[in-house]
């Protein structure tokens, strides 16, 4: 009978207890508490396990594990699980998740993740997959840095490849460059703040400066190349220009479509092609005229002056007849082929005199020899 009594109380008390809430520490648990722990020197050890046995694990919506392996309290929603914790860092971590694989992860240390399974993202902002922005006004990303700030780059950094490429914001200049070098990175490509674009150095002179290269050749080579290498293409070094088709030297055109060519401080004229500024020399010049050569000189019916015509008109005119005079030609200057034309026909006219001066004095030979004078 005591023993039943004793039940009786006992029940009554663990209904009671259950009713108001059990403490664990405490004599007075709080009454919205179904369990309070209470403890100055102790802590709350819930059931410890790897990742992989965790996520191989059967869990009911609300269980509660330790992810040893990344030293995270996880939690499971029925269909998979979330974490909780981010280490030392205590308030709750948020996330997006599909089945225990974190679309938008956050660790409470400034930095989210994006695309990753349980993995603690190791930069401000780290996406596994595609980034993809869209606006309807303008599509920006803008890399915005403290006042004192020198340098901001965009990196593509693949673990397969030796060399790493960025696009790099540095003291008011834009480079498009490999992760070496002193600067960090190959002066590949810079854009100044002036506008000046440099291929090859970092502080370019012109509007478009390129240095470095290879001697210009007739197969390859150069600073800078138009054209495909295995049909024409024009190479330039810095000092010469090449004209190529296909490893073979081909003709160089200037100004094909029409216009003039001019070199030097110079003007051309409007009805010429090339104007130059000062000397030119060449092993070999061909002047090819479509009029017609001085040869007419010898055509019959042509009007040769006379001695006597000729003398007054050099003692008047201080000429030959159709050479232009010195005042002509110090402010029109020479036209080679025409003159060469004009020389030819002074020759031709000289060689008519020498004839008609032989033909005269053959006349005086024979008319000496009939008179019987010994003319020699």
């Amino acid at each position: 009978m005591r023993q039943l009594l004793t039940l009786i109380v006992i029940s009554a008390c663990m209904t009671n207890a259950f009713s108001q809430g059990i403490g664990i520490g405490t004599n007075t648990p709080h009454t919205s508490a179904i369990l309070e722990l209470k403890s100055s020197t102790k802590g709350l050890l819930f059931p410890r396990t790897s990742t992989v046995s965790r996520i191989a694990m059967t869990g009911i919506k609300g269980l509660m594990v330790y992810d040893t392996t990344l030293s995270q309290l996880f939690y499971h929603t029925g269909t998979g699980w979330q974490q909780v914790t981010s280490g030392p860092h205590p308030p709750l971590t948020w996330h997006v998740s599909q089945i225990d694989d974190d679309d938008i992860f956050n660790n409470n240390s400034g930095t989210v993740g994006i695309g990753f399974a349980d993995q603690m993202p190791t930069y401000k902002l780290s996406v596994n997959g595609t980034v993809y922005v869209q606006d309807a006004a303008k599509t920006t990303i803008r890399l915005n840095g403290t006042p004192a700030a020198t340098e901001a780059r965009i990196l593509w950094e693949l673990p397969s490849n030796t060399m790493d490429y960025n696009i790099t914001q540095y003291l008011n200049s834009l480079y498009i460059s490999r992760t070496t070098g002193s600067l960090g990175f190959v002066n590949d490509l810079v854009v100044t703040n002036n506008g000046y674009i440099g291929i090859g150095t970092n502080a370019p002179e012109t509007k478009l400066n390129i240095i470095g290269g290879t001697d210009v050749g007739n197969g390859s080579g150069g600073f800078l190349q138009l054209g495909a290498n295995n049909s024409i293409n024009i190479g330039f070094d810095n000092n010469e220009i090449q004209a190529r088709n296909n490893g073979v030297v081909t003709r160089l055109h200037l100004n094909n479509g029409g216009g003039t060519v001019q070199i030097g401080n110079v003007i051309a004229p409007s009805t010429y092609s090339l104007a130059v500024n000062g000397k030119i020399i060449c092993e070999e010049l061909k002047i090819q005229d479509s009029n017609d050569w001085a040869d007419y000189v010898f055509a019959d019916g042509y009007s040769l002056k006379s001695f006597d015509d000729l003398r007054n008109f050099i003692n008047t005119h201080h000429h030959l007849p159709n050479i232009p005079d010195a005042k002509t030609i110090e402010i029109n200057g020479i036209e080679v082929g025409e003159m060469q034309k004009r020389m030819m026909e002074k020759i031709e006219e000289l060689t008519l005199y020498m004839l008609q001066l032989e033909e005269k004095i053959r006349l005086m030979e024979r008319t000496l020899e009939a008179s019987g004078i010994n003319h020699k």
